[in-house]
This record gives structure tokens, C-alpha cells and sequence, in this order.
């Protein structure tokens, strides 16, 4: 875990995004963990994850449910 005091991340916000890649930074202040920073492209990759996973839960819902239809109808309805 990339883990560094707020001093670190003002003195070197300039090179973060070049530094961070897909990795989340924790940002700590006195001693505690006070912020999690990552790139645009990270945090859009984990909505688009995070909206996938929504995905998947709804349909074991329906699933669950009996809202079920046959791969035709799906086919058909696209």
C-alpha cells in the first residue's frame, strides 16, 4: 500500500499522476489516514467495475425472482 504524510503530496503534486498509475495513494495528516488519491483514469476504470458489479448483482436479483426470459427474446429485444 502506497502510503505517504500530506507534506509529500504538496511538495510533489506536479509528478502524482506519473507516480501513481493505477495504484491509489493514502495520504496521511498527523499520524491518520486522511485521504485516498488516485488518477482520473483509476478512478474511472473502478466505476466502470463498480457499474459492472451493479450489473451483476441486479440480474441474480431478477434471477432470484423467476424475472427470467429465453436467450431469443433477449436477442430480439436488442
Amino acid at each position: 500500500m502506497n502510503i505517504k504524510p500530506i507534506s509529500y503530496m504538496k511538495a510533489n503534486a506536479a509528478k502524482l499522476h506519473d507516480e501513481l498509475e493505477f495504484e491509489p495513494m493514502h495520504v496521511t495528516q498527523n499520524g491518520h489516514e486522511y485521504l485516498v488519491v488516485q488518477t482520473a483514469e483509476a478512478y474511472q476504470m473502478q466505476q466502470e467495475k463498480m457499474a459492472f458489479m451493479e450489473l451483476i448483482i441486479k440480474r441474480e436479483i431478477n434471477i432470484s425472482k423467476g424475472k427470467v426470459s429465453d436467450l431469443d427474446e433477449f436477442l430480439t429485444s436488442i
